[in-house]
């Protein structure tokens, strides 16, 4: 039932959500978030001052009345659902605020109910002109879920002027901030949000994995290591890459490469002593012949070979500083994924974000081989000299992707029809 009514529900929060508000949103995502600092905080002219905050207990303390009062939905369900409370060691608990616990639509209320701070701030302080003389207050806000950074031109702003505003907001939600993790920071200092480290060094801004973060993924690393004493090296492989592969992932489109290579020592250094209490009674040559191997000129390498008559079965431990660093692109802040004049840009975005990984690679090369290695709308090769994205396409009850040329996937919008039959499609 809540599916149901977050099909209705998510096109209005869509489109009355605030431009840089990323959490629980389609095609939206931390990179975005993180980009977006970039874009308010590099500049040599850009604020020196941000404002960390962290609603408490957000999703537990949203006001039934505001909900009931603002969300444009069928009132009787949505008090029903605020109402249900949930069950504990066969014990009920009443809610008598907050979202529902657990439920699919939670996510896109709590968003509704934050949407509209930016636009407040906006209007505050805008920049405008007095006696001639202009005055820009770089008031940025971002947000993701109920973490937010709100940056301003000094200290005194943030705490005199933004930060009451901030709370007057809040309280008519029936929400407060959490008091020990809002902050205001000089950028000079750098602060944390999202996993990464935000920090200006002698004027330019580094975006680091955060140290905190580094030492979640450190202990989890030793606890699947440290668990898994007696498993073959196989096993411990295979348990350590989608660990280190997801991390990796995370921190590939920002200013990472040190830390990998400071997270490849440490988990050599574990990987070293795990293999030592193996053998006790055996030399560090032995050892380290029996589990570290050399492949392509690079010594050292935790890997093993299941079946000695099939080189090929070699299994290898991921390497962090492997991972090519690259650029993320950040969404537009309007962009709407269920605005048809927005569907152009997705379709771009689709294909731009397809290219960004290995599987998405073989996955492109899967539809252009499918495709005869054609456009499908107008029979032309699809090649490097023309542009092509994306697109998706109802084909016998199935959604399915084809790669067409930009101004085919153009024409395709406008002129689709249903005496109009393409080439192949």
């Amino acid at each position: 039932m809540q599916a149901l009514y977050l099909m209705a529900l998510e096109p209005v929060a869509e489109t009355t959500a605030d431009n840089n508000s990323y959490g629980f949103r389609k095609e939206r995502s931390t990179f975005d978030a993180r980009e977006q600092c970039f874009c308010v905080l590099a500049k040599d002219t850009s604020s020196e001052w941000v404002l960390e905050g962290d609603i408490k207990g957000c999703f537990d303390h949203i006001s039934h009345e505001w909900l009931q009062n603002n969300i444009p939905m069928d009132k009787v369900m949505l008090q029903k659902w605020l109402n249900s409370g949930f069950v504990y060691n066969s014990e009920l608990f009443p809610t008598v605020e907050g979202t529902p616990q657990g439920g699919i639509i939670s996510p896109t209320l709590a968003n509704m109910t934050l949407d509209g701070l930016e636009a407040v701030l906006k209007e505050r302080f805008k920049t405008h002109r007095k006696g001639g003389v202009w005055t820009n207050y770089k008031v940025h806000f971002i947000r993701y879920a109920d973490d937010f950074i709100i940056s301003g031109t000094s200290k005194e702003l943030l705490k005199n002027e933004v930060l009451p505003i901030v709370r007057e907001f809040l309280k008519a939600r029936g929400l407060t901030l959490s008091e020990e993790k809002t902050k205001i920071t000089h950028i000079s200092k750098g602060f944390d949000f999202l996993g990464y480290n935000i920090r200006k060094y002698n004027g330019k801004l580094l975006i680091k994995p955060s140290k905190d973060g580094l030492k979640r993924f450190m202990t989890k690393i030793r606890e699947t290591i440290e668990s898994h004493k007696g498993v073959k090296q196989e096993s411990l492989i295979r348990l350590l890459n989608p660990i280190i592969t997801g991390w990796t992932n995370y921190y590939r489109y920002c200013v990472s490469s040190k830390t990998f290579r400071t997270a490849d020592r440490l988990i050599f250094e574990k990987l070293w002593q795990w293999a030592l209490r193996r053998h006790p009674k055996k030399g560090k040559y032995w050892v380290a012949n029996k589990y570290f191997h050399t492949i392509k000129n690079r010594k050292w390498t935790f890997a093993v070979t299941p079946n000695k008559k099939k080189p090929e079965s070699k299994i290898v431990l991921k390497r962090l500083y492997d991972t090519k660093i690259a650029r993320f692109v950040k969404i537009k802040g309007e962009a709407n994924p269920f605005d048809p004049e927005w569907s152009a840009y997705f379709d771009k975005r689709a294909t731009y974000k397809m290219l960004q990984s290995l599987n998405g690679r073989k996955s492109l090369l899967y539809i252009w081989e499918r495709q005869q290695r054609c456009c499908p709308y107008c029979g032309e090769p699809i090649d490097k000299e023309n542009a092509w994205s994306v697109v998706k396409r109802l084909t016998n009850n199935k959604m399915e992707n084809y790669l067409l040329h930009d101004s085919c996937r153009r024409s395709y919008h406008l002129l689709k029809s249903e005496d109009y039959e393409p080439a192949f499609m």
